[in-house]
């Protein structure tokens, strides 16, 4: 069975209790054109919240929820309740895993894009985020944010414009390219959040943030001098670390 025979066989049943519907060859038809899996089957799940994709903002990764899951259980030890952000979010698959995990949290929700707004009040509903537990901010960076939080989450772009002709196909052609290049070959928005998340972090905050594996020593050196008490790098499934923790 080919590659795009299993996905079918996946959609149909995931989406169409095993049946074959006009609808399912439509969907099958798109799967063939090279459309990802994700945009055609509607949703994934994301650190157990339902991320609907409808309007087609990034698809979350499982790299991204592997260290967000270690990130909940971190926040999960502290006492009281959390004030927190998600930043560059996309579809706010971040801020919703934090609202859906950590009953005490109230996250900030901050996304450049403004029809991802949208996106972002789809999901809140359909994953029955009470009022007032979630503000979704339209904005880049962290230039939405006020007052101090407990943890500062980030998944900015950081794949260098020049790599664009080394991207998957499906990328190229489906996901929306501003969420994937930054400047100063992709170190962009790394050193906003490393220059600037600090005053927005309570005593004792965490910012995470995530980066590409072979940016370790970059990091390093836009950290050296700051002020950040602590710097980490959390691995991906693979073994990799490019994922960035520093502690105020």
């Amino acid at each position: 069975m080919t590659y795009i025979e299993t996905l079918k066989q996946k959609l149909k049943k995931e989406k169409y209790a095993g049946i074959e519907t006009a609808d399912f060859f439509n969907d099958a038809k798109r799967l063939e054109e090279g459309e990802p899996y994700e945009y055609v089957l509607g949703h994934v799940d994301f650190c157990g919240a339902y991320i609907d994709l409808s309007l087609r903002p990034m698809i979350p990764r499982p790299e991204t929820a592997f260290w967000v899951t270690r990130a909940i259980e971190e926040l999960k030890t502290k006492e009281g309740a959390l004030r927190l952000a998600d930043t560059f979010a996309g579809a706010g698959n971040v801020g919703l895993a934090l609202l859906v995990n950590l009953r005490n949290a109230t996250v900030d929700i901050c996304e450049l894009d403004p029809k991802l707004k949208e996106q972002i009040e789809i999901n809140l509903e359909k994953n029955g985020i009470e009022d007032g537990r979630a503000r979704v901010i339209t904005a880049s960076d962290i230039q939405g944010l006020e007052g101090k939080y407990d943890a500062i989450l980030a998944v900015p772009p950081y794949v260098p414009y020049d790599a664009l002709p080394d991207l998957d196909k499906e990328m190229i052609e489906h996901e929306p390219h501003l969420a994937f290049f930054a400047h100063d070959n992709g170190h962009e928005f790394h050193k906003i959040l490393i220059d600037s998340a600090w005053d927005y972090l309570n005593e004792g905050g965490t910012l995470y943030m995530e980066a590409d594996m072979d940016h370790n020593d970059a990091i390093r050196e836009m950290v050296e001098g700051t002020k950040w008490s602590k710097l980490e790098f959390w691995p991906d499934p693979y073994g990799a670390t490019p994922n960035v923790v520093l502690r105020k």
